[in-house]
């Protein structure tokens, strides 16, 4: 009697105790079956930022890995797309804006999650990396659940029922901003998106410090630059060593943000001469509540 071989299971690596994991044994050019998919779905939501090493892909071979795990959602940001994938955009050191000047990218990265400013942002986000530079750019992810656990009660208390108007670049924020952001929110007529400041997990239920800075035009009840410098202090007194990593990219890794417990940011100390080039992808996620 002929029996099958047992699939190797993934091999998963965490990071940090609260933060972080890296899988491999993960063949993301054809579908997961659905066991693989459970490790690996339940990986994301326990360490709420995931790695899979070892694959190349192509485009057409990410959005497919990237489709399992939900809905894909355009990035506002249509500037900057891989030809024929619009659904993939481009993050690079070397893009240009419309004038022809280099876009303003450093200058926002900052601690945030994506694009607070629609009414359901997306639950992942998803990068790919395609070329490095030999050191340096890491990503930088956040486990704002535990870091909210962690703050202590009276701040808790004071923030849990905070709100905030989001936008897609804040008025206190336009000077560093890239210009043809600007010029899209000065020409916008939408009134802004109210979010909680504090979200719950629609899947596990925990509640996370959640909010985009440079989208947040402000907190209820605040002024924008006072909302700008309440939010600073926020992220001072949240961000501890303990709650964030620093993924050193690998050409062919596939990182997955759970943007409803995190916060991230991109690292450019790197040599500006070399390329960072990253492909992402955006999964919609729900209203916040």
């Amino acid at each position: 009697m002929n029996v099958l071989a047992k699939k190797p299971a993934p091999q998963i690596e965490k990071v940090k105790d609260h933060v972080g994991a890296i899988i491999t044994g993960v063949d993301l050019t054809k579908p997961m079956d659905a066991e693989t998919f459970k490790t690996v779905y339940d990986a994301l939501l326990e360490n709420v930022a995931i790695v899979i090493r070892g694959n190349v892909l192509t485009p057409a071979q990410y959005q497919a890995a990237a489709e399992q795990f939900g809905e894909l959602m355009e990035d506002q940001n249509r500037m900057y797309l891989v030809d024929g994938h619009p659904l993939i955009s481009v993050l690079s050191n070397r893009h240009k804006a419309s004038d022809g000047k280099p876009a303003k990218i450093a200058n926002n990265a900052t601690w945030h999650t994506d694009h607070t400013n629609q009414e359901c942002p997306p639950k992942f986000t998803m990068l790919y990396a395609v070329e490095l530079p030999d050191t340096g750019g890491g990503t930088a992810v956040c486990n704002m659940r535990d870091a909210y656990e962690a703050l202590p009660e009276d701040i808790r208390e004071k923030i849990v029922d905070m709100k905030t108007e989001n936008t897609l670049i804040s008025s206190a924020r336009m000077a560093s901003a890239n210009p043809d952001i600007v010029k899209v929110q000065k020409a916008s007529t939408k009134p802004p998106t109210v979010q909680p400041l504090v979200r719950t997990h629609p899947e596990t239920g925990t509640k996370s410090i959640w909010f985009h800075k440079s989208k947040t035009e402000r907190v209820i009840g605040m002024e924008p630059q006072e909302t700008q410098d309440f939010l600073e202090d926020l992220l001072e007194k949240s961000i501890k060593p303990e709650f964030h990593f620093v993924h050193e990219w690998q050409v062919g890794d596939m990182l997955i943000i759970d943007n409803r417990s995190t916060m991230h940011k991109a690292g450019f100390d790197f040599d500006k001469s070399q390329h960072r080039h990253l492909h992402r992808i955006l999964v919609r996620g729900d209203r916040p509540s």
